[in-house]
C-alpha cells in the first residue's frame, strides 16, 4: 500500500513538473503544491525512478527550454521572460549547465 500511495504522489509530481517546470523549477515548490516536505518528494522519486525530483524538473525545463529556442520568432530576452529568469545571464547561465551550450550556440545549431 506504502508503494501505491508513492507512486500516486510520483504520479502526481510529474503532472505538475509538465505543466509548471516553464516558470517554477524548485522541488520545494512542488512539494508545497503535494502538500509533503522537498527530502520526502525527493525520495519517493527515488525510490520509483532512481532519480532525484530536481533531475524531473530539470528534464522539463529542458524540454520546455528547447521548445523556446527553437521559436526564433522569439529573442532570447522574451524566452528568458517567459522561463521567470530574472536576468538573461542567469538565464544563459541555466542553459549552458542543461543544455551544454549557449542560448545563442544552440539557436545556430
Amino acid at each position: 500500500m506504502l508503494i501505491d500511495n508513492a507512486a500516486r504522489i510520483f504520479l502526481r509530481f510529474l503532472a505538475l513538473a509538465q505543466q509548471n517546470a516553464r516558470t517554477e523549477r524548485e522541488v520545494a515548490y512542488y512539494a508545497d503544491l503535494l502538500c509533503i516536505t522537498p527530502k520526502y518528494l525527493s525520495q519517493v522519486s527515488r525510490t520509483i525512478t532512481g532519480l532525484p525530483a530536481s533531475q524531473w524538473i530539470q528534464y522539463y525545463a529542458a524540454f520546455e527550454l528547447v521548445s523556446l529556442l527553437n521559436d526564433t520568432t522569439k529573442t532570447l530576452t522574451e524566452v528568458s521572460d517567459l522561463m521567470h529568469f530574472e536576468n538573461v545571464s542567469h538565464f544563459s547561465r541555466y542553459v549552458k549547465k542543461t543544455l551544454g551550450k549557449s542560448p545563442s550556440s544552440f539557436r545556430s545549431k
